[in-house]
């Protein structure tokens, strides 16, 4: 069937859960064609050969590349990390940053290799989201207050999305803007911290060199940049049709703008949030913003919970055999030393 206008019940963030039939649930987990999930799992393992892709070509324009295989196995082993350990990407980055050692890519390459294509990650999601929100402000079921709060992420995406531009395109700018988030950031968590436990400044600093290397070495290759840039959106357009299509098992045609709109939201909870990958709170935020928006309650939490399964527990099992390939190989390497 395709999706009602409207639906019957629209509970508050954290509620939809609460809210719904179990017997309800049950018809619908019963009615998913095991058949089309293949179409979910096939994106899921896509998306991560693409992701893996963006990295090596990255790597490659760098003179560093390590091979498209060994990328991928890391590319799935620091993901997994990520979504053990919730520390907004840097544990993912440090396991990153260590391999990428251990493949002799030495650490100022390395950072800007993982640096580069993070930003380019993220500066595409604000793009969803800026198309995301600008679905909402235009979606008539909504009320005042809600299109007044999409308007207001609208404006912030947006303009997050034209600083970040600016600051590619003005390396002057951009260390000045730099410079000054250093002196803010010191100044802060000198207050909150005190003096001891603040972040030293040479430490900072460092840090906003990084930042500037990596906007630096993609001005510098711009038209090397091109390839990962694709395979990075590629990758977005990938992972949403692993959503579409876990909707569309349980019987559900979500249009693609609102699956856009569901999907960025979600992923955005995942970043801000303080359990492993959003556990818990990506479903619940996913759930109320599709059953806001017209879709049936129960379909929508299998729907979700399907998502989690394919994009996040397949992957993790992969992982596993990776890493402990990996580890094999470090063993392996370490006695020959």
């Amino acid at each position: 069937p395709c999706l009602p206008e409207r639906a019957d019940r629209r509970p508050a963030v954290g509620l939809a859960w609460f809210a719904s039939d179990g017997r309800a649930l049950m018809a619908a987990a019963t009615k998913i064609s095991w058949v089309t999930v293949l179409l979910p799992i096939a994106a899921t393992l896509i998306s991560y050969a693409l992701m893996a892709a963006s990295y090596e070509g990255i790597a490659t324009a760098a003179h560093k590349s390590i091979g498209f295989r060994e990328m991928h196995r890391i590319t799935y082993v620091s993901n997994t990390i990520n979504y053990i350990v919730s520390t907004g990407g840097l544990s993912g980055f440090a396991a990153r940053m260590y391999l990428f050692r251990k493949h002799g890519i030495p650490l100022g390459r390395a950072v800007t290799i993982s640096f580069v294509q993070g930003l380019l990650t993220n500066l595409t999601l604000l793009l969803f989201l800026i198309v995301g929100f600008a679905f909402l402000v235009t979606h008539e079921s909504l009320g005042r207050a809600a299109i007044a709060s999409a308007a207001a992420a609208l404006g912030i995406f947006t303009t997050a999305t034209l600083v970040l531009v600016s600051l590619f395109l003005h390396p002057r700018s951009r260390r000045n803007f730099l410079l000054r988030i250093v002196g803010a950031g010191l100044l802060v968590s000198r207050r909150i911290l005190g003096k001891e436990r603040a972040p030293r400044r040479m430490a900072l600093l460092r840090l906003a060199h990084n930042v500037d290397d990596g906007f630096g070495f993609m001005l510098q290759n711009r038209h090397a940049m091109l390839a990962p840039i694709a395979l990075i959106v590629a990758d977005w357009f990938m992972t949403l049709g692993v959503l579409w299509g876990c909707f569309y098992a349980v019987g559900l045609e979500v249009p693609l703008p609102l699956v856009t709109v569901g999907f960025a939201i979600g992923i955005l909870t995942t970043l801000v949030s303080i359990t492993p990958a959003g556990l818990g709170i990506m479903e619940s935020a996913m759930t109320t913003i599709f059953v806001s928006l017209g879709t049936p309650l129960e379909p929508t939490i299998i729907a979700v919970l399907l998502f989690r399964l394919t994009f996040y527990a397949i992957p993790f099992a992969l992982s596993v055999g990776f890493f402990h390939g990996m580890f094999e190989d470090a063993r392996r390497h370490s006695h020959i030393e």
